[in-house]
């Protein structure tokens, strides 16, 4: 077991607190027999102090046990669970302090559990290590959540732009530009702005920047990024800069983000640069008045993502902030899919949702997602055209009506496959959905447009029940399973009735 200094004055704390009470000793019997004081033996089982030596020996000696047994990180039977869940670092990256949680505290109240309990945390942490959930991805969960639990909207951090855009001048520009905040940049933060470094290596092909912090600040940029996403790039970099945030990732690239703190701040830094480029009071306006259109027209949404200097994962994602707020829809999810142009396979990069209960890419397993989603069909639809034209690099729009097959619910699902600029085997896709209901149509004309598709959806192909689908991946196999295990049940519960 490798337990952090922390850790180790926590398990001390705990296991001298077992022993007291299995020896019926109350706090201040303990102490006196020990020869310390009351509150000193009440920071060390809370896990605030490790005493010295002498002080170990007293206490071992009070408890009538060898000082070496009460020094080992070995736990008891019914502390061994809590050991493993420290030792798992499971604790560490679930965001507890962001939630008012004290780590220590949730520790001592754990201990003092019932051992139905206790097997409780050591099957979540078999769980969690079956899962990967102690990796990044265990992180990413985290950030969802948060982010759902404030509805994607930080009025705090909207705020904080409005200071800025007053503090600089920028309130009379309808657009901000890169040649904008590269003023602000340079004169104000004093930073360098390189876009010749990263040509040099052919393995930092895919980093879009890398930010060299110090007395003289330099930001690196890779110049075969365009024009929104270079503005992108310097509006996050003045976030970390106004907003005073330090514990920061230096590469812009998903792989440098494992911690909870650096996903957290990430996206704040990313909130804050959306909310720079695409204000809330120009946009507000201009999305209601797009919604209010009769007939759906993906060249006009390409229209307004361009007037915004934006992409579509910009805008997408300040769509999610401000529809709940602005917007009155406040049901949505976001997905962000990947793939290469030579294979089937899609990975979900990323996702968000708000007030669902469905969970369209939730699973974030090996298996095969549905096939007639449009996050997918236009990615596919991006394939062939690259097929026929390998220096297709156009966004492909679409937009469909997609019903689930196991329930009644109906979402309005818009999306926008690309190509990467960096490495142009690689394509993704951005999808935003609106769960339909009296909200949505009333907010947006064109979901009575015919030309609108419905398709009947499902989460993955092992969970879909959907006969003869053409787009099938694999065999309902989980479905298969569950549906087993039911009739099993139902076949026990008749053999007792009929006792």
């Amino acid at each position: 077991m490798k337990l952090s200094q922390s850790n180790i004055k926590l398990i001390f704390g705990l296991k001298v607190k077992q022993l007291r009470q299995n020896r019926n000793l109350s706090l201040s019997e303990l102490a006196k027999k020990a020869g310390l004081s009351v509150s000193y033996l009440n920071e060390i089982e809370s896990g605030k102090k490790y005493p010295k030596s002498d002080k170990i020996a007293a206490l071992a000696k009070a408890l009538e046990i060898d000082y070496d047994n009460l020094v080992s990180l070995k736990l008891g039977k019914s502390l061994a669970p809590l050991g493993d869940l420290m030792d798992s670092k499971i604790l560490e990256k679930l965001p507890l302090d962001h939630y008012g949680i004290d780590i220590n505290k949730l520790i001592v109240l754990l201990s003092n559990a019932p051992v139905q309990l206790n097997a409780l945390v050591a099957t979540l942490i078999e769980l969690a290590k079956s899962t990967e959930m102690s990796d990044n991805k265990f992180s990413r969960t985290a950030l969802r959540i948060y982010k759902e639990l404030h509805d994607n909207y930080f009025e705090k951090i909207e705020k904080s732009v409005d200071k800025f855009i007053a503090q600089n001048k920028l309130t009379g520009l309808p657009i901000i530009h890169y040649n904008d905040l590269l003023k602000i940049l340079t004169q104000k933060y004093n930073y360098e702005i390189d876009e010749k470094s990263l040509e040099k290596y052919e393995l930092l092909s895919e980093i879009r920047g890398i930010a060299i912090l110090g007395k003289s600040n330099r930001l690196i940029i890779n110049p075969k990024l365009k024009p929104p996403q270079k503005t992108y790039l310097l509006a996050k970099e003045i976030a970390y800069n106004f907003l005073n945030i330090k514990d920061r990732a230096v590469i812009y690239s998903n792989r440098s983000l494992d911690s909870f703190d650096h996903l957290l701040n990430n996206y704040m830094s990313s909130y804050f640069a959306n909310a720079l480029i695409i204000r809330r009071d120009l946009i507000i306006n201009t999305i209601k008045d797009f919604f209010k259109q009769e007939k759906w027209s993906g060249g006009n949404l390409l229209k307004l993502i361009d007037n915004f200097n934006s992409t579509p994962e910009m805008f997408f994602h300040r769509l999610t902030n401000l529809s709940s707020k602005y917007l009155k829809l406040n049901k949505l999810f976001f997905l962000r899919f990947a793939t290469k142009i030579n294979n089937d396979k899609y990975n979900l990069s990323k996702e968000f949702r708000l007030n669902i209960d469905h969970y369209p890419g939730g699973y974030q397993t090996g298996e095969h997602y549905c096939r007639r989603w449009i996050a997918i069909n236009v990615l596919e639809k991006l394939k062939s055209k690259i097929k026929s034209n390998p220096n297709y690099s156009r966004y492909i729009v679409g937009i469909q009506i997609s019903k689930f097959g196991y329930s009644n619910d109906k979402y309005l699902a818009i999306s926008i496959g690309r190509r990467s600029t960096l490495t142009p085997d690689n394509l993704s896709s951005v999808t935003i959905g609106y769960l339909i209901d009296e909200n949505l149509t009333g907010a947006i004309s064109f979901i009575n447009d015919s030309k609108i598709k419905t398709k009947i959806v499902n989460d993955t192909c092992e969970r879909c029940s959907i006969n003869n689908c053409q787009e099938r991946m694999a065999a309902p196999v989980v479905l298969e399973k569950e549906a087993q295990s039911q009739k099993v049940g139902e076949l026990i519960n008749q053999l007792m009735q009929n006792k």
